[in-house]
């Protein structure tokens, strides 16, 4: 009877260590919300409270949009505003447009300077008038550490420009005036590159170019009754360069 008492224990025994081995899943306990939220202390110095932003959103190493002005070509009587805008992290378009006035080297290095009054004394009667200046050009950003229109870039683009000028011929009764005008449209490829910072106001551009120019132009031989007017339509390289201030938008 014992032996009997003491068998029937043990199988009890082996059969429970067999049950609570044989658990092979259990459910999760969905009645517990799950967080989604993380939540860090930080420490705030000087009491300052945290104010939201409302600001428009931009990239953290380049700006989308700038105007610039060309600080070279002011003496060439070019007075342009230059928009300039990203379309792709890699890509931009700049788009100039303003007037035109004296180019004071282009009058300085092919007519001495004797149109105008501030140097001649006004010894030739010569009037300047306003012109067109205008251009579009298209930009690319190689590099894949920053974001256009920041660093390095390479462009193709094309530019006019028109200046006039009335020469005044005296015929004994009146001073007949005699239009003279040129009109230059080139097109360049340009290498460049700008600072542009979304964190400064205020950036730098620096270029050089290189390309070809048609030149339709009129010139004067002479003075007064014996001069003689010359009308010239020439494609010429041009190389140049420059610097630009740029305001970031």
């Amino acid at each position: 009877m014992r032996f009997a008492v003491v068998h029937i224990f043990s199988v009890l025994l082996i059969a429970g260590n067999i049950s609570a081995q044989t658990v092979i899943k259990t459910n999760a306990d969905t009645t517990q919300p799950v967080k989604k939220e993380i939540h860090v202390n930080v420490m705030n110095p000087n009491g300052k409270q945290t104010v939201e932003y409302k600001g428009k959103v931009m990239h953290t190493d380049s700006v989308a949009n700038a105007m610039k002005i060309n600080l070279f070509n002011l003496s060439r009587g070019d007075y342009e505003i230059y928009c300039e805008h990203r379309f792709s992290d890699a890509f931009s378009a700049e788009a100039g447009i303003g007037a035109t006035y004296i180019d004071y080297i282009y009058e300085l290095s092919s007519n001495g300077g004797k149109y105008i009054s501030v140097i001649n004394g006004n010894l030739h009667n010569a009037k300047f008038y306003s012109g067109f200046a205008g251009g579009l050009q298209l930009r690319y950003y190689p590099s894949r550490y920053e974001t256009a229109i920041t660093g390095y870039y390479l462009a193709a683009g094309v530019t006019q420009r028109n200046y006039k000028m009335d020469y005044y011929v005296f015929t004994g009764l009146i001073s007949e005036p005699h239009r003279v005008e040129r009109n230059w449209t080139d097109f360049k490829i340009q290498f460049g590159y700008q600072d542009a910072d979304p964190y400064e106001r205020f950036f730098w551009e620096w270029y050089v170019s290189a390309g070809v120019r048609h030149a339709v132009e009129d010139k004067i031989e002479g003075d007064g009754l014996d001069a003689i007017y010359d009308h010239y339509d020439t494609m010429k390289l041009v190389i140049g360069g420059g610097v630009k201030i740029g305001f970031n938008l």
